[in-house]
């Protein structure tokens, strides 16, 4: 029986940070970390002590520390990351290979076979400079980011001075070296899906030539994609070699209806967004668009408008394979000054009712039913100490931009 910590992911799947780190996931904390793809192959990296340790931690059932998301997710009743990915696989590969992989692990927690998934983010160059975002996941930041750090008057201000140093040291061209190349295409063999991220992938042209080279070596028809990108690139030439892999998910960022999304995911268009969901709505098989969206302070409050719009669409494609037509949501952790939790009491009551009400209203739904669970994560903790944070840091990105963020503050 498997443990009550246990994860497929570190079986099957390596990630990737924007700066050449190595993580066991998306949403895995990057401490303690001893994996770099500066300095180390694909191969090193995958059974590296980062790895080896943490597979030898859940079968023992012990917690692991970069994992503390999923556990917090799972304990306000939310399907994790990591119960949504051990559904996938164990669907997709089933029981008795998983159970040979998982058998197979050495004493030292060393795994004989290669990686079967691999997420790359392929360094931090973005069109975007999203609220939420920092220089590391996004080139657009680094001048706004040096500003805030110096003239945000609460405790925000040493955050971003903490994301300035961070940018300062990183390198962000790994994924261009020739040894790192050499070692993917040397384990692309065996992969059966890719996650590609960024910065903005499809706003870097070495992502367009991996692919390319996953059609010419003859690797794509064996391959799923998976991509989170913001919604305003379409690409033909990229859409045209999707055409030869066995499915391409594409989840797209967009955190509400119009003046929201352009809030926090600035400079984006609501207009182009809408051109492009159309494309994507009628692209070819296998290309699957989902739509994501990061629920957090400014717009937790706006899920119901958002789903409305969503379903009003009609869509033929979106969302409708496994979101019953709205949205996946996804959680935001950090900076601790733009969750949920940062919310007044006041605040909290009207959304809690808001969205409980929505639900509601939508039993047949089961997305819409886990709104419920967001109003609980946001209840379960007082954050509120830090709103002087929030409201500093919107009103510097009002003045930096030229930006209103009157839609968040008639709510507190």
């Amino acid at each position: 029986m498997l443990s009550k910590t246990f994860c497929i992911l570190p079986w099957i799947h390596a990630a990737t940070y924007t700066d050449g780190t190595a993580l066991l996931c998306c949403v895995a904390n990057s401490q303690p970390n001893h994996s770099d793809l500066n300095t180390q192959t694909l191969k090193q990296v995958w059974n590296g002590k980062l790895f080896k340790t943490t597979r030898l931690k859940m079968l023992k059932g012990d917690e692991v520390d970069n994992c503390a998301a999923c556990y917090e997710e799972e304990a306000m009743g939310i399907y994790s990351h990591r119960l949504v990915e051990n559904y996938i696989w164990y669907k997709r590969l089933g029981k008795e290979y998983i159970d040979d992989l998982i058998n197979s692990t050495k004493q030292d927690g060393s795994v004989p076979h290669d990686l079967i998934t691999l997420d790359l983010r392929l360094g931090n160059t973005c069109n975007l400079q999203c609220v939420m975002c920092r220089p590391v996941d996004s080139s657009k930041w680094v001048k706004h980011a040096k500003i805030l750090s110096e003239e945000l008057k609460s405790d925000a201000k040493y955050d971003w001075q903490g994301k300035v140093t961070e940018f300062n040291v990183k390198n962000f061209e790994w994924y261009k070296d020739a040894e790192f190349l050499d070692s993917f295409y040397e384990s692309a063999a065996s992969i059966k899906h890719i996650i590609f991220g960024g910065g903005e992938p499809l706003y870097i042209k070495e992502h367009k030539e991996i692919i390319q080279q996953l059609v010419s070596r003859g690797y794509s028809k064996n391959i799923e994609l998976r991509y989170h990108t913001n919604g305003t690139i379409w690409d033909q030439e990229v859409a045209d070699l999707w055409t030869n892999f066995k499915r391409v998910e594409v989840m797209i960022s967009i955190d509400g209806y119009d003046v929201i999304n352009d809030y926090i995911r600035y400079p984006s268009d609501w207009a182009t967004i809408e051109k492009n969901l159309q494309l994507y709505d009628n692209s070819p098989d296998p290309i699957d668009p989902k739509i994501l969206c990061t629920v957090q302070a400014l717009n937790i409050a706006y899920l119901p408008e958002f789903a409305d719009w969503i379903q009003k669409q009609n869509y033929k494609k979106i969302s409708k394979r496994s979101q019953e037509g709205i949205f996946h949501a996804g959680i935001l952790h950090y900076p601790a000054y733009l969750s949920p939790k940062v919310l007044p009491a006041h605040t909290k009551k009207q959304i809690t009712e808001k969205l409980g009400s929505y639900a509601n209203a939508h039993l047949n739904n089961s997305h819409i039913q886990k709104f419920k669970h967001l109003a609980e994560l946001m209840n379960s903790e007082d954050l509120s100490f830090m709103l002087d944070q929030t409201i500093d840091y919107i009103d510097k990105l009002d003045q930096l931009r030229d930006t209103d963020s009157n839609f968040f503050r008639k709510l507190i």
